[in-house]
């Protein structure tokens, strides 16, 4: 029996992982995909006249198994992936489509959920019950289910194109990441170069006398911040952003304008000018407009900010410092103002001594418990897995750990679900990073960038892990626009430097020492240190992204050149050649590996720091980051809530008046 495919009598009903191999995914996808089929079918020929509970209800139940399915070959192919399920995943996703499409564009299914969404008003339904039918009707008219037929086979075909492009995207970028290589054969040269990261550029390169260093995020900021080799940071710093434009089979760039032209032409389609008009409808912006107002009202800030910086790392320097110069002397500027670097902090911050003082902190706001479970099944042996009570020991979910960088890993953080929660079910959530390998038997440590990232995937797990809702649809982070989605994970990362937690999880992974007093308040003075280079770096990709999808069709049609359209929207807005934008399009994954994903959304990140920003004052407003009353309502109102109204609508019950900018201004120190 494949396993895909029988009932799971794990603990918590998770995969069981070890009895999954590779061969069982396709079966069990077809198998998967033909039950939802028949599903649907019976929602279609169903001779009742069309309900809340027939139609609506019905067609968010459809498809739980092929749910299932993915969500195991979806989180599998993020974290260990292999040749032959990237082979299967440009199978799998273009059909998903199809599927998806099949659905949507359906006008039977479209016109008995039209039916139901006409009564909405006499039909007596609840909140909960309410969204789910403005959001099912929404998704069909979004999908494109009022359009002829001759558009829909269009928009099928253009559908289609844009999942295989994108995955094509995405296993080039990860091929791109896997491929490159810094060797270095003379170990003087690896001066100043954290002892961490060289025995991680040994174990790479399996060879005596040889380091190679890779373009994972975490290497790719500790070379630059720490290597005094010059010529060797210029070498990583092309190499991370070439990534995807180096030629061959894994160049990304004709792809870029593929998916662009073809976002371009299927927003034209469904109604709108432009892929940004069509994606932001239904955000907290509401338009590209609204977004582009708060990135301008920042941007000049920044780069004032950044004038200053580069003329401080300069005079350090005793020359005009470069691109592959900035991490260095940042690093050297922040040991001259606030006397402590990331050497002195890391061995405060392992791993797993900082997620329990995460999981302190939403045992304090929250009143949940995690604790450690032991011998679960688990896609791969780092795993931690803990399970998710309150505190009355009722069940919440299962929190899953997937923590260190590996070749069959996909780039960067995230959260994710194998399984989101509804009114019966709870869910199985992940957090991935991507840290630098220790030694076998070594901590893993983390500088203090890593530490927020880990508190911010934290907030996203904290979000669906404490979910309410009804329905999987705005269960937790699903459903959530990305400018409100960024809301309850950016508000963690506010602990992770607060004196009292950091006080409490933060000890001497040799002595177990608490961190100084004095050290903590060096780490919470240089906040706003080099705010200057990451607003800009961060605000430039957001232009970036909000340029390619600003294009109607006729223009995005007309690009061949996808470096000098960059290069043209950059010199428009001022960007200093130091600066790259933190991504450029070619490795712009956030943008390119997913149909939707984050295009014309990456502002998202900026937008929700707004509500953080203003959030989190009013726990410092009240005098106490635990205010009971305050996390009482922030639990109720955003981690528990879902996307059960929109997010305007969620923050002033939770905060009672709309968000201000200056406290965002004021965290960055602009």
């Amino acid at each position: 029996m494949n396993p895909l495919l029988s009932d799971w009598t794990t603990p918590f009903e998770l995969p069981p992982f070890d009895a999954i191999d590779e061969s069982h995914y396709a079966p069990a996808i077809d198998a998967a995909i033909a039950a939802y089929r028949v599903e649907v079918e019976q929602i279609r020929q169903d001779q009742a006249s069309p309900t809340f509970g027939n139609t609506v209800v019905a067609l968010e139940r459809a498809g739980a198994l092929l749910d299932r399915v993915i969500g195991v070959f979806a989180n599998v192919t993020n974290t260990d992936t292999t040749d032959a399920l990237q082979a299967l995943e440009a199978e799998v996703y273009p059909r998903l489509s199809q599927e998806s499409d099949r659905v949507y564009l359906d006008a039977t299914l479209f016109d008995r959920v039209r039916q139901v969404y006409a009564q909405r008003h006499t039909l007596g339904l609840d909140e909960q019950d309410a969204r789910l039918l403005e959001l099912t009707h929404r998704d069909f008219v979004r999908a494109g289910a009022a359009l002829n037929r001759g558009k829909k086979a269009r928009l099928r075909s253009i559908n289609t194109k844009l999942a295989e492009r994108t995955t094509r995207f995405s296993q080039n970028l990860l091929a791109e990441t896997k491929a490159f290589e810094l060797r270095v054969t003379d170990a003087s040269r690896l001066a100043g170069v954290p002892a961490d990261l060289v025995r991680a550029a040994a174990a790479r390169s399996g060879e005596a006398g040889v380091w190679a260093f890779g373009l994972d995020r975490p290497i790719f900021e500790g070379f630059m911040t720490f290597a005094a080799d010059r010529d060797l940071r210029r070498q990583l710093f092309d190499g991370y952003r070439n990534q995807g434009a180096n030629g061959g089979d894994t160049d990304n760039r004709v792809l870029i304008l593929e998916i662009v032209q073809l976002r371009a032409e299927r927003a034209g389609l469904l109604g709108y000018r432009t892929h940004a008009d069509y994606q932001l409808e239904p955000t907290m912006a509401g338009s590209s407009d609204h977004a582009h107002a708060l990135l301008l009202e920042v941007w000049p800030r920044a780069l004032a900010r950044l004038e200053e910086e580069r003329a401080e790392m300069s005079r350090i320097a005793g020359f005009d410092i470069e691109g592959h110069d900035w991490w260095y002397y940042a690093e050297k500027l922040r040991q001259e103002r606030y006397a402590f670097d990331e050497s002195e902090v890391k061995p405060y911050f392992e791993v797993e001594q900082v997620r329990r003082g995460a999981f302190d902190v939403a045992g304090r706001l929250f009143g949940v418990r995690f604790e450690p479970l032991d011998d679960l099944p688990a896609w791969n042996r780092i795993v931690r897995s803990y399970g998710v009570t309150t505190e009355a020991g009722d069940h919440l979910g299962v929190f899953m750990a997937d923590d260190l960088a590996r070749d069959s890993k996909r780039g960067g953080a995230w959260m994710s679900t194998y399984r989101s929660a509804n009114e019966t079910t709870r869910p199985i959530v992940t957090n991935n990073l991507n840290l630098t390998p220790p030694a076998d038997g070594d901590p893993a440590l983390m500088d203090f960038d890593s530490v927020e990232t880990l508190f911010h995937e934290f907030g996203h797990g904290l979000h669906g892990l404490l979910t309410q809702a009804r329905y999987e649809r705005y269960s937790g982070t699903s459903g959530s626009p990305r400018d409100y989605v960024e809301f309850p994970s950016q508000f963690m990362e506010h602990y992770a430097s607060e004196p009292e937690v950091l006080s409490n999880y933060a000890r001497h992974v040799e002595t177990g020492e608490p961190i100084p007093p004095a050290l903590i308040e060096k780490i919470r003075e240089a906040r706003t240190h080099n705010q200057g280079f990451k607003t800009t770096e961060y605000t430039a990709a957001a232009l970036l992204d909000l340029a390619w999808h600003t294009l109607t069709a006729e223009e995005a049609a007309a690009l061949t050149d996808i470096r000098a359209f960059e290069r043209s929207v950059l010199e428009r807005y001022g960007l200093p050649a130091i600066v790259e934008p933190r991504y450029r399009s070619p490795y712009f994954s956030h943008l390119f590996s997913s149909p939707s994903g984050y295009s014309a959304g990456y502002y998202a990140y900026l937008w929700s720091e707004v509500l953080d920003a203003d959030g989190f004052q009013a726990f410092v407003d009240a005098g106490d980051p635990f205010d009971p009353m305050l996390a009482s309502r922030l639990k109720e109102n955003v981690y528990e809530a879902g996307y059960v109204a929109p997010g305007a609508e969620l923050y002033r019950r939770f905060r009672g008046a709309d968000p201000s900018v200056s406290a965002l201004l004021a965290a960055r120190g602009l």
